[in-house]
């Protein structure tokens, strides 16, 4: 064979691999549809979740002095009402039926009733207190003014020892995201290394091809070009997540930060590593397409398991189970970028865990090149394990 450089080799396998992924339908196709998604699911949840849909309020012509006072109020505490007042008490009730009306206030200012078909808002009862507590300083001679007065610091301050972050539920949300999305790209991503090794040993191209090329340099360059298209079809997703975010100012947790969505990349580079390269591992074992999913069972149920320790995470971050998986090598790359999108995970975790990954991909790759190269250019029944790994 030929004396080639290693790294020339692999850059020119990886090329080749990454221009036939970019210029499939697959690669287009996908990124299209995620973007769209990701871009569809933030802008729609401005339009309907993040906005406060107006109560519509009608006060009899007795309860109309409450107007003025309970617009005020309900507009400090940000829920936009329209105020209107109608004609007799029946009326108001039957607009209340029909839905035309939220709730109709009737009755004596310093004593009124509030009318609704199921139940009051909050907020419409607490504006009506207010406005029913100045009717009353009103009637009993004492100024306007000393309501406010009174009532200024009613709110009692809480300390909490533990204070819950106000981002919680959208960093749960943004986990539950991440771990999706990394579970998806990491088994579409190795699914596609596994079936390259078997077509080329199928149709005997591998035979071509390690006529020149090394077994582990074709190996590495496999990983390395389909792993780059992964890395930019994750990095276009992130991009238009930022964007979305960005121009719609809706989401506000941390974990949607440029420095978060950094760390999630990196965290699926490294899962892809491992997860790829114990893909192709497992496919070079076999020779048929058909093979392919029953061989690279071992390595799935790693990504499987990672995905559902996913749930446990997130309902509890900090349990011993989620605490130590996070940290070893098989579910690292997903478990601690969900750790990490709650906050609070100590620095010397995620450095461990990013030790012990690294070295969890040496050990892997080294092993992965030796049994693809001892396995690669036996065609036919499938090879035992041990088989390939004593050669």
């Amino acid at each position: 064979m030929p004396a080639v450089t290693a790294w020339p080799t692999v850059l020119l396998v990886a090329r080749r691999e990454a221009l036939v992924r970019l210029r499939s339908r697959t690669f287009i196709g996908g990124t299209v549809v995620m973007v769209a998604i990701v871009a569809v699911a933030i802008f729609g949840y401005s339009l309907v979740g993040g906005r406060t849909t107006s109560l519509d309020i009608g006060f009899t012509t007795a309860a109309a002095a409450l107007e003025q006072d309970f617009s005020a109020t309900a507009a400090s505490m940000g829920q936009p009402v329209t105020v209107s007042t109608v004609a007799d008490e029946a009326a108001g009730r039957a607009q209340v039926s029909a839905g035309t009306l939220d709730v109709l206030v009737t009755g004596a200012p310093t004593a009124p009733t509030a009318v609704v078909e199921k139940t009051a808002p909050a907020v419409v009862q607490t504006a009506l207190q207010r406005a029913v507590l100045s009717a009353r300083f009103t009637a009993l001679g004492i100024p306007p003014g000393v309501l406010a007065t009174v009532t200024s610091g009613l709110q009692v301050p809480v300390d909490a020892l533990q204070p819950a972050r106000s981002g919680m539920t959208q960093d749960r949300v943004v986990g539950l995201g991440v771990a999706i999305l990394l579970f998806i790209t990491l088994g579409l991503y190795g699914s596609m290394v596994a079936q390259g090794v078997v077509e080329e040993k199928a149709t005997r191209i591998m035979e071509i091809l390690l006529a020149t090329v090394r077994p582990s340099m074709l190996l590495a360059g496999k990983v390395v070009g389909i792993g780059l298209v992964a890395l930019l079809q994750l990095a276009i997703v992130a991009a238009a997540t930022l964007a979305s975010v960005a121009a719609t100012n809706v989401v506000t947790t941390p974990a949607l930060e440029i420095g978060a969505v950094a760390g999630y990349l990196v965290w699926f580079l490294l899962g892809f590593l491992i997860y790829a390269t114990g893909y192709a591992t497992m496919a070079a074992l076999v020779s048929r397409p058909e093979e392919v999913q029953s061989a690279v069972t071992p390595v799935a149920v790693f990504q499987i398991g990672s995905y559902l320790l996913a749930y446990l995470t997130l309902a509890n971050p900090t349990s011993p189970v989620a605490t130590i998986a996070s940290m070893l090598p098989p579910f690292a790359p997903i478990l601690m970028p969900v750790r990490t999108t709650g906050g609070d995970v100590p620095v010397w975790q995620v450095a461990l865990a990013l030790a012990l990954t690294v070295a969890a991909i040496v050990g892997v790759t080294r092993l992965a090149g030796r049994i693809y190269a001892n396995s690669a250019m036996r065609i036919g029944s499938r090879v035992r394990f041990m088989d390939a790994f004593r050669g």
